[in-house]
């Protein structure tokens, strides 16, 4: 157990910060664009959203926080891996939802609770 997480570090931890927050951009601008052609744009829906944004991004501070505290970084790549996991899914889903069909095998090893037909 101790070699996976020795092997799960980023090349440096601005990385651990970085991809979250880019891949947050992603799936914010993706999913107001999906909405916006839908017409389905709602400021509660879009205000829920953002809230889960920046309760994500206080996990990854707090985790920061706990790493520099007591020097294990493992709590912080875990929580900044997870939520890289989660924007990647949420931005596959959205892209998915605009025409940009993702291969019904990959899509399956990404989110393996939803059937391929949605």
């Amino acid at each position: 157990m101790e070699e996976i997480i020795k092997d799960l570090q980023f090349t440096h931890d601005y990385w651990a910060i970085l991809l979250p927050c880019v891949l947050m951009i992603f799936d914010i601008v993706t999913g107001y664009y999906n909405a916006w052609k839908k017409n389905e744009i709602s400021s509660s829906k879009m205000r829920d959203g953002l809230g889960k944004k920046l309760a994500e991004l206080v996990y990854i501070v707090i985790s920061m926080l706990i790493a520099s505290a007591f020097g294990v970084k493992a709590i912080f790549y875990f929580i900044s891996i997870y939520v890289i996991y989660m924007e990647f899914v949420s931005v596959v889903e959205n892209c998915e939802k605009l025409g940009m069909k993702m291969p019904d095998n990959i899509k399956e090893k990404i989110n393996n609770n939803k059937g391929s037909d949605e």
